[in-house]
């Protein structure tokens, strides 16, 4: 391989800046569900109802596992969300802890439509609903009378801050979950009161006034208010919601900047999607640029291969030993949910994919008792020594319950469940998307109020293949949406074994006839293997929405006591330092062979991983460990006398320890 080959790539965010909302009608409605009203700029996609969309298969399985570990069972194992927590009246935590753990666990018992489940998250609701003061205010108030020792100085500066405008903003995401599977008006009543009570306090006691958190965070304020105004009108609402943008960080500057430094990643995750919320009041484009270009810049200058921008806990570059906090995941994930509800840019769905199907299953433990505080492309030991992460708590790479901060404990909860609710997507033409790809079930309206329910069956994202099976009490006219992700260069679609007319990648294929029970829609989508170019020159291995890395036997050695909810270390025996053999750079798919299991169980696991790719690599004895981590990655290509060794790459979700950046072997 000559010196300075650039291998042919696709990465994900090598994009065009195209804004494909301006195309859409804007006297397109849909009559069945709640969107925009005027004045806000038409929304293509519509959030259908929560409990609309059924998990089944392995996204099922994910569910399951985590009422049954860590979401289900939180209050009862970490006493910060237990009984005494300042969201159910108690003395404990008054912050962000409870309503980040609640906004997970109610979209989970809803999904999974779960009484127990349901009757814990309730607990929760009702207090807020129950406990909102006169003055619009709800929630916690200071507790003046209480002293604090030097031991609970951390738990005396949140109480000292218990009217902070940022953990009210997670629990309004909470309420506006809960109205949508319950269509409980309280909620509605509730949130007008408190917008009425921030508009008149906003402009002595500004989002910053309290903490930086709330100003960083206001998109998610911002967001809450065009909610409540789609389902009220209050004309009031349009007046507070350009005052709580201003008072954010200045986001869309920041994203048009071209230099994205120092930013909090977790903040940064949320961050990206509040030009775009503001787009719907300002109709003006520049703010969908901005975040688009944003994004792409993220990327460019601390992009890895899970699909994230580095942040441990500040963005720190693109070397695959930088981690990345989990409440960034999920937190990017939502505003990726976000942008292409708002936007109609499909580019955010398969940003979406490529988070979800990577980097969310990668950070817990398989059984969703414990997890990361940090995740790094590049993984090979997990201890509680130090890494190069710009800030630093106790076992940030460990898998347990509370090791690095306990933020991550408490948010991580919503990643699988809103995935779920954004499989399915209403349109304004009275018709149905399929947006990302998993198998479930949607029972929806279309047309003139007509319900319908699609099966989806399939193994994706380990599969290409999406079987779509439609059930309705009457034949019905409508269209229905599948998107075809930007890494499908030849999909294929039939109906009833019928070809329909050839999609295009990255675009949505709409298909519009009159539909009867037991029509079958088929989407094949084939997945080539291809590669993509990363830090120092390396390469990534992909097939479909998946990154493939060199699983390495797992050693799981506990390292803090705490029954099933133990702290556990991860080593491994095996050989990590190899580089890649590409014999054929503009056909990798040549170098490669595919081998594909049966899916049994949870498949994000070493063991159980249903899709495998065998590669030829060489060790580089150069390349080796330093500390806790791999040493600097050489540039590519590197010269190795080694012998050639078959390599067996797995999903980079199924591995908890892997190589999925590579050297090249020249």
């Amino acid at each position: 391989m000559r010196p300075g080959y650039r291998y042919p790539y696709f990465p994900f965010f090598a994009l065009l800046l195209a804004i494909p909302v301006a195309g859409l009608s804007q006297d397109a409605r849909n009559v069945n569900y709640i969107s925009n009203r005027e004045p806000l700029a038409i929304n293509p996609y519509i959030q259908l109802p929560l409990g609309s969309i059924k998990a089944k298969g392995w996204l099922l399985e994910q569910l399951r596992l985590s009422a049954d570990g860590m979401t289900g069972h939180l209050d009862e194992i970490w006493t910060d969300v237990g009984p005494e927590n300042g969201w159910l009246g108690g003395k404990g935590d008054s912050w962000e802890r409870g309503p980040y753990w609640v906004d997970g666990l109610l979209p989970l018992a809803y999904t999974l439509n779960d009484p127990p489940l349901i009757a814990k998250a309730k607990r929760w609701v009702e207090w807020s609903l129950t406990h909102q003061r006169a003055d619009g205010y709800f929630g916690p108030v200071p507790d003046t009378t209480r002293t604090f020792s030097p031991q609970e100085r951390v738990l005396a500066w949140q109480e000292r801050n218990k009217e902070d405008w940022w953990p009210h903003m997670v629990m309004l995401k909470v309420l506006e979950q809960y109205y949508d599977a319950t269509s409980d008006r309280r909620v509605l009543d509730l949130m007008t009161k408190y917008f009425r009570y921030q508009l008149r306090m906003l402009a002595s006691r500004p989002l910053g006034y309290w903490t930086d958190w709330a100003k960083a965070r206001g998109g998610e304020n911002l967001a809450s208010i065009y909610w409540l105004y789609n389902r009220t009108g209050d004309p009031f609402l349009l007046e507070l919601a350009p005052l709580v943008f201003r008072q954010t960080y200045d986001w869309t500057g920041m994203m048009e900047s071209g230099d994205p430094k120092y930013w909090h990643g977790v903040n940064t995750g949320m961050g990206v999607k509040q030009p775009g919320v503001y787009y719907q009041q300002s109709r003006d484009e520049r703010y969908l640029r901005a975040a688009k270009k944003g994004i792409l810049d993220l990327m460019k200058y601390h992009g890895q291969i899970e699909g994230l921008f580095s942040g441990d806990e500040l963005l720190h570059g693109m070397n695959p030993v930088q981690g990345t906090e989990f409440c960034t995941v999920v937190e990017y994930m939502f505003s990726l949910e976000t942008l292409v509800k708002i936007t109609g840019d499909l580019d955010y769905a398969d940003m979406l994919e490529r988070v979800a199907f990577n980097a969310l299953p990668a950070q817990s433990k398989p059984d969703f008792t414990g997890r990361q505080y940090y995740q790094m492309p590049n993984q090979i030991l997990c201890d509680s020594t130090s890494h190069q992460f710009n800030t630093r708590h106790w076992g940030t790479v460990l898998f347990g319950l509370d090791n690095g901060y306990g933020c991550c404990t408490a948010n991580y909860h919503q990643g699988w469940p809103k995935l779920t609710a954004h499989l399915w997507l209403a349109t304004q033409d009275n018709g149905l998307a399929a947006m990302v790809y998993a198998p479930s079930e949607v029972v929806a309206k279309i047309a003139k109020g007509v319900e319908v329910k699609f099966s989806e069956e399939t193994s994706y994202p380990f599969d290409g293949t999406i079987t779509l099976r439609f059930e309705s009490r009457q034949p019905v006219d409508f269209p229905l949406h599948l998107r075809i992700p930007s890494w499908c260069r030849q999909p294929s679609i039939s109906v009833n074994g019928m070809a329909v007319e050839s999609p295009k990648p990255a675009s949505m294929a709409r298909i519009l006839r009159t539909w009867k029970t037991g029509d079958v829609v088929v989407l094949r989508m084939p997945m080539p293997v291809r590669l993509s170019n990363w830090y120092e020159e390396s390469v990534g291995v992909e097939r479909g929405p998946l990154v493939f890395a060199l699983g390495l036997h797992e050693n799981w050695t506990k390292v803090r006591e705490r029954g099933r909810y133990s702290t556990y270390s991860v080593s491994t025996n095996d050989a990590w330092n190899y580089g890649l053999v590409i014999s054929n750079p503009d056909f990798p798919d040549s170098s490669f062979s595919v081998n594909e299991r049966q899916i049994t169980g949870q498949p994000w696991s070493f063991d159980t991983a249903p899709v495998s790719i065998s590669a030829v690599g060489r060790r580089i004895a150069s390349w080796q460990q330093y500390g806790s981590m791999t040493g600097p990655i050489p540039w590519s290509p590197v010269r190795s006398r080694d012998p050639d060794e078959r390599l067996t790459l797995i999903p980079y979700g199924c591995a908890r320890l892997r190589i999925s950046e590579f050297p090249v072997i020249e």
